[in-house]
């Protein structure tokens, strides 16, 4: 109650000085209409919809967010198997998202595809090529061997070749050496028993104990199965123990499980 009377007093001026009131009512619509004018983004909505800037290279990503009114900084550098070498592959904020005028977006850009250069296995065992692919960035693809004169058991070559540059991930295969006296099993199946054990001792390999096989549907007295495998690759004096199908009792064998 005690501030109505200032209230009146200063109601009663204005009243007494027209001119004056007009004047201090039209500087304060001018200063608005100036300052609107200078300055508009005091007096209009600072926010704006982050534009799409994935897959734009660096340089033209950050010339469109700043056209927009953002900011950009790189973030993350990752490589990436098919995107070029400097574009972005993400963004934050994301695309569309409705931000503040002047907003830094954080951009991840691509260093390219990562490539790796076989490393040189020969001579190594294959749990030592194993760990030197792992180190170079390679996973161990197939393992054959060949005969080699090589010790057995040593990588004789890679595929791809050693000093290749190739796209990541990926698997390098290895060979190694059977030894220079190794011998390839021949396939057995279906043969006579006895001209396969004269085939197993001109080969220079062993016969293994004998398995009876009475349900084959191979011919009785001939080979129904054989281990190792057909192709396989064995030393000199190596076993190689055959099951036969339906065999004579005279033969042989040690028991089938």
């Amino acid at each position: 109650m005690a501030r109505a009377p200032r209230f009146a007093r200063l109601r009663a001026w204005y009243a007494g000085h027209p001119f004056l009131t007009v004047a201090a009512v039209a500087f304060v619509a001018g200063a608005l209409v100036v300052g609107g004018w200078l300055l508009p983004d005091t007096f209009r909505t600072v926010e704006a919809k982050v534009p799409n800037v994935v897959g734009l290279q660096f340089a033209d990503a950050r010339r469109r967010l700043e056209a927009a009114g953002f900011d950009a900084t790189e973030g993350e550098n990752q490589t990436h198997p098919t995107a070029p070498k400097g574009s972005v592959l993400g963004q934050l904020p994301g695309p569309g998202s409705l931000e503040a005028r002047g907003t830094t977006v954080i951009l991840d850009v691509s260093l390219g595809a990562k490539r790796g250069t076989v490393p040189d296995l020969a001579g190594l065992t294959r749990r030592e090529a194993e760990q030197a692919l792992a180190a170079a960035g390679f996973d161990l693809g197939d393992v054959s061997e060949r005969i080699d004169a090589r010790p057995r058991g040593e990588v004789i070559a890679t595929v791809p070749r050693t000093g290749m540059s190739v796209l990541q991930p990926a698997a390098v295969s290895i060979v190694l050496s059977a030894g220079p006296d190794a011998v390839t099993v021949p396939d057995m199946a279906g043969m006579p028993v006895e001209e396969a054990l004269l085939l197993i001792e001109q080969l220079g390999l062993a016969a293994g104990p004998m398995k009876a096989d009475s349900a084959s549907t191979q011919p009785e007295g001939t080979v129904a199965a054989q281990q190792p495998r057909a192709g396989a690759l064995l030393s000199r004096g190596a076993a190689v123990t055959l099951t036969i199908a339906r065999p004579s009792p005279s033969l042989e064998f040690e028991p089938t499980p």
